[in-house]
């Protein structure tokens, strides 16, 4: 029987723009995508993220979530040093936007730490081995470079960890430090997609799979695609045209989406 998302359609279709976020619709997309596919084909695990902010990526996991899968959200919420001035207050609208789209999390399913003193044994003790992770914590090296270290050590075979701000201007370190620990681990890491805010990585004999599922996964829909290299590997870069957005802001606005883009 095959999975139903009627949750996360609702979401992705009306209410992913009300919550604040770093990130557009091409990697709402593409991560949607992602973890519909592992469902399809059976690939199990929990999921996480380092760095919640408000949730707008982390509730796409939590309904992304299997009979018997958890959610992990990761974060110093109110004990962030940035949370002031206008980021003030994340720490309660990640629980007033979870309160306000009815998502369902387990005490367990949040954790108020800092990510770089999480050794992997309590990281696979707290969530177990994880098929999707997404890292958006401190974006200086020593914190990116410990974050990407430590989902290597809880990434299942066919799981993905999906990199943010690896191209963004304003933050150098999160490329540097994704770029060492990529090249250090380059037997057991492979990237596989870009999108503008986000890079996605998996095990080299997963990220061959996951790249040929792209051109030919419905939940893309008009999403552009192109094949670069990386590493001297393949890689398939994914956009979205400008008039493609504007026309899926406006129909999302409108409440035009069906529940299947």
């Amino acid at each position: 029987m095959a999975a139903v998302f009627e949750a996360l359609d609702l979401y992705l279709d009306r209410q992913i723009e009300a919550v604040p976020g770093y990130f557009g619709q091409v990697e709402a997309i593409a991560i949607d995508a992602v973890g519909r596919w592992q469902v399809e084909q059976g690939i199990k695990g929990n999921l996480a993220e380092i760095g919640v902010h408000h949730g707008k990526l982390f509730f796409i996991l939590a309904l992304l979530r299997q009979a018997g899968e958890r959610a992990l959200a990761i974060d110093l919420f109110e004990d962030d040093g940035l949370n002031t001035g206008i980021h003030a207050g994340r720490d309660r609208a990640f629980f007033d936007n979870r309160t306000k789209l009815g998502i369902a999390l387990d005490e367990s399913e949040v954790w108020k730490v800092d990510s770089t003193t999480i050794t992997p044994e309590a990281m696979r003790e707290r969530i177990g081995m994880l098929r999707m992770i997404s890292v958006d914590g401190g974006h200086d090296y020593r914190t990116v470079s410990s974050d990407l270290r430590l989902a290597d050590a809880v990434l299942a075979d066919d799981g993905v960890t999906v990199i943010h701000d690896f191209f963004g201007i304003g933050w150098p370190d999160v490329s540097v430090a994704a770029i060492h620990v990529l090249t250090e681990a380059r037997e057991r890491l492979q990237p596989f997609l870009i999108t503008p805010y986000k890079l996605f990585v998996a095990r080299p004999a997963a990220a061959a799979r996951y790249r040929a599922m792209l051109p030919g996964n419905p939940r893309l829909g008009k999403a552009a695609l192109a094949e670069r290299t990386m590493f001297d590997a393949p890689i398939t870069v994914m956009t979205l045209g400008r008039r493609e957005v504007l026309k899926r802001s406006l129909r999302r606005k409108l409440g035009l989406l069906p529940k299947r883009l």
